[in-house]
């Protein structure tokens, strides 16, 4: 029986009971078993055993079966023995109730009878009524009032009269009438037992709730007399369920409400309720959640702390917390703190469990990242390449890094005591306590430079750099000290600073100064010694107008060219200028340099420059001195070559001489033949060229002038040679073999000096070839281009040049003839090289030597230039 009906029976005065299938009486009110002396337990369905000993308890419950088996209303009387000795007797009035259930229940009341009882009347029926303390209607089978008893009427404030038409009045409440009427109609209609709940108008004009218990009163035959209607009034239970309900949905609201899953669990351990937001991140029901110790919502790894929790707190009744990893919906897991606490009653038991779930997965995460900075910052600072010391506002070293621990051997407190331990060197221990301490007192940033003990036992210099660390107030809460090992740098300095020492005294000595010019800028740095090859005071400032205002008109055009060009990219440069110096004094400065891009990304000529005047005039003087040698060694030439010049000049005088006396003749006919005599005038006349040829190669081979930087055809120059040694030739019985190159392209060069080098090699090779018997002598001179330059090439078959001739056939002095003088080949080389050239000899696999030179070609356009001094400087 529902324990809400049991209380509302339990209230009622009258005596009910109920009778079950098996014919035995399973409940009794408090009102029976209060009457008939037995022992009230209203917190348990409880058997009766209402048969009293007596003889005729076996008639009774032989009638009893009776009437049950016959299935419909029946009343009978029941004698008892009551302690008080007077003999009364029971009236049993019994309704069958169909709920449903495959076997019938009885319920009945009972009223009171002594043995010696009169018949009664209906004001005793009245009286009885009324001595039920709360409010009853009797009413017809029809449903028409018939009697109302005090309670009722005191309640209600209205007569018997007026309360007949009730339905028609407001005494039952609107929204219950309708349904009042028919739970009525359909218990008349039934002849059933009903129970309803409706609200009643009390004579305060106020509406009360009441549990209405219809009970049907029937003859023997089975018949409804009357129905008896009981009002319990369930007022104060009714608010109290209603407000109770109100909370519970309100509790609901508040548990759908908040974002957080929230989990009812039982005493036992069962889940009873999950709030909506935590099934929707399961995405499972609640059936599929009780057991969730076996299903896959928790994590593997978690699920054992998470069971090992909850058994523990239910078994010790302590509140757990943990976090686990719970699976959303979708697989994926995220972390949640899941807070269990018990809910405990005014009796200290633990009523329930709430277990709160807090999804923590992005503060999960971000510890995960924040650990993994510190992580990171606490690598970075060990991995810094210095010390980190951690100081107090007034001092106090209260932390470092591994590096710091590492470099000492000590701990922290022991380094707190720097000042004292002996790890500071004592020479800079005063500069430490001023530094440190003026800063600690001032909240100024430190920065100085010490020397600190190493555990091992050597001293090493530190740059100490400090900053405060404050709060939002401006306090210093905190020192950080930066402990940079600067010994390496330190030595490093002092090396620089004697190397400074060392490359001032080399350029002093050299005379070399070095120099930057950043190009956007035009900032220029200059070393000590350009500011001396530039006769400029070190103390004033260095631009390009200083620079330029000390050149000479075409090195000025020079050095601003290589500024635009050094501007447009990288690239190198070397270069020759002239400075005129404030007492019109000329020096002569070579300049190397380089363009590139600066650690800013800025463009920047950097370079040297290098007094060269007393080489240049060194040069000038051995350049004199080379040139009246070569003038010597072509005069020397001359005589040996007396007997090419005569044939070269006796031919072409020859054939003047014939066409001359064949002219004479002609006009001395009669008539004159004048077309054979200016055919032959003609010829004199080329052959008077001829000989002012050789005459003018003659002056420019064995002339004093300077000579003229020109484009050269060098198959040109090399047939005016053969051609002037035609006789040499000759009488020295060799052949010589012309090999030219074809299309061959200009050389830039003295003509007369690439003439004496030609006459010089090929003489050698005449020399060497005619004093050789057994074999033919043969020359052959061979013209080739290769790699940028112009290549002639002497190959003989004479007598070579020995053992160690190829080691010393250029040395100044250095001949293999006995009347020769040994400069031949020597003044051939610095010709050479002085036209950026190459002179080279070696000797044949099988007989003789072969020696050539090369010489660049000519670039299309460049110009010419002459030389006082005799060398050849092309630009």
């Amino acid at each position: 029986m529902e324990a809400g009906l049991v209380r509302v029976l339990d209230t009622l005065p009258g005596m009910v009971f109920s009778i079950n299938p098996g014919g035995v009486i399973d409940f009794v009110n408090r009102a029976l078993a209060d009457y008939v002396g037995i022992q009230f337990q209203s917190d348990r369905d409880w058997s009766w055993p209402i048969a009293i000993e007596r003889p005729d308890g076996a008639t009774f419950h032989s009638k009893l079966r009776s009437m049950l088996q016959q299935s419909q209303p029946f009343q009978m009387e029941i004698p008892l023995s009551l302690p008080d000795g007077v003999g009364r007797s029971l009236l049993l009035r019994c309704n069958p109730m169909d709920d449903g259930a495959a076997e019938r229940r009885w319920y009945g009341i009972a009223t009171e009878s002594t043995v010696d009882s009169r018949p009664r009347d209906k004001n005793d029926f009245q009286r009885i009524v009324d001595s039920i303390p709360v409010p009853v209607a009797v009413t017809t089978p029809s449903g028409d009032v018939e009697a109302l008893n005090n309670p009722a009427l005191e309640y209600f404030g209205r007569t018997l009269e007026e309360l007949k038409d009730w339905k028609a009045t407001e005494v039952v409440h609107p929204e219950d009438l309708q349904a009042t009427i028919e739970d009525q109609l359909n218990a008349h209609l039934a002849g059933t037992f009903y129970n309803v709940e409706s609200r009643h108008l009390r004579h305060d004009g106020m509406y009360r709730w009441h549990n209405v218990l219809g009970l049907p009163l029937r003859d023997v035959n089975g018949t409804i007399l009357r129905w008896f209607h009981l009002l319990v009034d369930v007022d104060d239970r009714k608010r109290a369920e209603l407000e109770l309900a109100a909370r519970e949905r309100e509790a609901r609201v508040v548990l759908e409400s908040i974002p957080a899953g929230i989990g009812v669990i039982g005493i036992g351990g069962e889940v009873e309720a999950i709030n909506g937001p935590l099934l929707r991140y399961y995405g499972r029901t609640l059936e599929e959640l009780r057991d969730w110790g076996s299903t896959d919502v928790v994590h593997p790894d978690d699920m054992p702390r998470m069971i090992d929790a909850v058994d523990r707190a239910v078994a010790l009744g302590q509140p757990y917390d943990l976090e686990v990893r719970l699976r959303r919906a979708d697989g994926v897991h995220h972390w949640f703190q899941v807070t269990g606490s018990p809910l405990i009653d005014d009796e200290g038991k633990i009523v329930r469990w709430y277990a709160l779930h807090v999804d923590i997965d992005d503060r999960k995460r971000a510890e995960e990242a924040l650990a993994e900075r510190e992580r990171e910052s606490r690598f970075i600072v060990d991995g810094i390449a210095g010390m980190i010391a951690i100081f107090s506002p007034d001092a106090k070293l209260v932390g470092g890094n591994q590096q710091i621990i590492d470099y000492f051997q000590r701990p922290i407190d022991e380094l707190d005591n720097w000042a004292t331990n002996g790890i500071t060197h004592p020479d800079d221990l005063q500069l430490c306590i001023d530094s440190f301490m003026g800063s600690i007192a001032t909240g100024e940033p430190y920065d100085y430079e010490t020397r600190f003990l190493r555990h091992d036992g050597i001293w090493r210099w530190f740059q100490l750099r400090g900053l405060p660390l404050r709060n939002t107030d401006g306090e210093i809460i905190r020192w950080y000290g930066l402990l940079t090992d600067i010994d390496d740098r330190k030595r490093t300095e002092e090396q620089l600073r004697r190397s400074e020492a060392f490359l001032a005294d080399a350029q002093r000595l050299s005379k070399t100064g070095g120099f930057s010019l950043r190009l956007e800028t035009g900032e220029i740095v200059w070393s000590a010694e350009t500011y001396r090859i530039f006769d400029v005071d070190p103390s004033s400032p260095v631009t390009i107008q200083t620079v330029l205002s000390r050149l000479d008109p075409e090195s000025v055009l020079k050095v601003c060219n290589v500024i635009e060009t050094a501007r447009a990219g990288n690239g190198d440069f070397d270069y020759d200028i002239r400075l005129v110096m404030a007492d019109q004094s000329v020096k002569h400065v070579r300049v190397l340099a380089h363009s590139k891009k600066n650690k800013d990304g800025e463009q920047e000529l950097a370079g040297a420059v290098q007094d060269v005047t007393e080489r240049r005039e060194a040069e000038e003087a051995l350049n004199k001195v080379r040139s009246e040698l070569s003038y010597v060694t072509r005069i020397t030439s001359l005589g040996l070559l007396t007997a090419s010049i005569a044939h070269e000049v006796n031919q072409p005088l020859a054939g003047i001489v014939t066409n001359a006396s064949t002219c004479l003749r002609v006009l001395d006919t009669e008539p004159p033949n004048l077309e054979v005599a200016r055919d032959t005038a003609r010829r004199m006349i080329r052959d008077a060229n001829r000989a002012a040829d050789v005459i003018v190669r003659l002056r420019a081979l064995f002339s004093r002038k300077p000579p003229l930087i020109e484009p050269i055809d060098m198959n040109e120059v090399a047939t005016e040679v053969i051609a002037l040694a035609f006789g040499e030739i000759q009488r020295a019985r060799v052949s010589v073999v012309s090999e030219f190159g074809a299309a061959l392209p200009s050389v830039a060069g003295a003509r007369v000096q690439l003439q004496q080098v030609i006459m010089n090699l090929l003489r050698n090779a005449i020399e060497a070839t005619s004093a050789v018997e057994g074999r033919p002598g043969r020359i052959v001179i061979r013209t080739e281009a290769r790699d940028a330059e112009v290549r002639l090439i002497i190959e003989d078959t004479g007598i070579g040049f020995g053992m160690d001739g190829t080691k010393r056939i250029f040395d100044a002095f250095y001949t293999t003839k006995p009347d020769g003088m040994g400069i031949g080949l020597s003044v051939s080389r610095s010709i050479i090289e002085s036209h950026s050239g190459r002179l080279w000899a070696q000797s044949n696999a099988l007989h003789g030597a072969t020696v050539g030179f090369s010489v660049p070609i000519h670039p299309p356009g460049q110009a010419e230039t002459f030389q006082t001094d005799g060398s050849v400087a092309p630009r």
